[in-house]
């Protein structure tokens, strides 16, 4: 199979889950390719970002172009972006001249219009992988213009795809919803996780962090994410107040780009000596901070699969998630970490009180966590779940005419 790619995120442009989740797989194809999945060769195809190189061939099965596009506008992202697919579709039309492709794989709207274009183009399948919707974000709402067209455009993706892959039985749900995907239409593969980086974390980096986050033994909550209020964070601000009650040394750690934002938040609920705002935090940071602190908190109020839990659990941190989307599949609650109702403060103080008071408990949740996520989610069985759902879609295109 000769198989493209393509992807608004890749390192080192990783803004989301997408980044992530389209890095790891593509690590587990290299890994692959010299086992027993099906022979295949992959191009990729991004947007380029920073000093990143246009040409980089990870292995001999996997190839990265790096397409110069022009900056998007934020005041017109959903037709800056559809405009920058014109660049990949020109490069991938360079790619394909004369060594014709089996098919493409595209990733949420972003890269939508380029995948449908070239199905067209060339008659081959189309799978789309959609982490999220314009819909599910809002609440069921569109509020916007350009959340309008948003879901417009996913609705064509699922539309104009051979095979659909979600992340969570949520998000097989949402499709059937929402854009009245039929259910066999959709392949459920979800994300996975890389316990190597926790596990290199070293004692003596754990002892800086408490020093420095909890120099007089402060217990340490953490939450890791986009400063978005669908991931839920004013949510856990607003239950510290009632955390603190019984338990009056827990501090609050916030890692996420543009956290400051929060800080109107914090002053009005009286909670600054309690709540450190840390921006963004590199992936060793974060790696580490998951093993020295006491939980990890999800508030999300709405979530496709909750990819954050999952790297908690592989940390051996107990987690504390919302009972929403994909969240409430990856957290098993009182077996592998403590859900809670969503959007309800006194909910997430119980939780916190829970694993406080009940440290035993709390350890045998977390070691359960962890064979969770090493049986469950592990990287390879994913990659090799997705190369065999191409060949089944490359072996039914071959089937019949189009």
């Amino acid at each position: 199979m000769r198989l493209l790619f393509i992807s608004w995120e890749y390192p080192p442009n990783v803004v989301g889950g997408i980044g992530r989740h389209v890095s790891e797989l593509v690590r587990a194809f290299i890994a692959l390719s010299g086992e027993s999945a099906p022979s295949f060769h992959l191009d990729l195809l991004t947007p380029h970002s920073g000093n990143a190189l246009l040409y980089e061939e990870l292995s001999d099965a996997v190839t990265i172009h790096r397409v110069e596009t022009p900056s998007v506008n934020p005041l017109d992202l959903f037709n800056s972006v559809v405009d920058n697919n014109r660049y990949l579709v020109s490069k991938a039309m360079e790619l394909h001249d004369g060594n014709p492709y089996s098919l493409i794989h595209v990733h949420d709207w972003l890269t939508a219009s380029a995948g449908i274009e070239l199905k067209h183009a060339w008659k081959i399948p189309l799978v789309t992988t959609i982490h999220a919707t314009e819909r599910g974000r809002h609440q069921s709402h569109l509020p916007s213009e350009t959340s309008h067209s948003i879901n417009q455009l996913e609705w064509q993706a699922c539309f104009e795809s051979w095979r659909l892959i979600v992340c969570s039985s949520y998000m097989a749900g949402e499709l059937r919803r929402f854009f009245d995907v039929p259910l066999d239409k959709v392949t459920l593969i979800p994300n996975g996780v890389d316990v190597t980086p926790f596990q290199s974390c070293s004692e003596e980096r754990i002892r800086e962090l408490k020093a420095s986050f909890a120099p007089f033994g402060e217990k340490l909550l953490f939450y890791v994410g986009r400063i978005t209020p669908e991931k839920g964070v004013q949510v856990l601000l607003k239950a510290l107040p009632s955390i603190r009650e019984k338990h009056p040394n827990v501090r609050l750690l916030v890692a996420g780009r543009n956290s400051e934002q929060l800080q109107p938040l914090v002053d009005e609920l009286g909670i600054g000596d309690a709540v450190e705002l840390l921006g963004f935090v590199d992936s060793e940071t974060r790696d580490c901070l998951y093993r020295c602190v006491d939980a990890a908190v999800f508030p999300s109020l709405y979530e496709p699969f909750g990819i954050v839990a999952l790297e908690a659990m592989a940390a051996g941190c107990s987690v504390i998630a919302s009972q929403v989307g994909g969240l409430a599949e990856v957290v098993d609650h009182r077996r592998t970490g403590l859900t809670v109702r969503v959007n309800d403060t006194q909910s997430i103080a119980w939780a916190v009180d829970q694993l406080f008071t009940d440290p035993l408990q709390a350890q045998a949740m977390r070691a359960r966590a962890i064979q969770e996520v090493t049986r469950s989610y592990n990287w390879l069985t994913i990659g090799a779940s997705t190369l065999s759902m191409y060949a089944a879609v490359v072996a039914q295109r071959q089937s019949v005419n189009w």
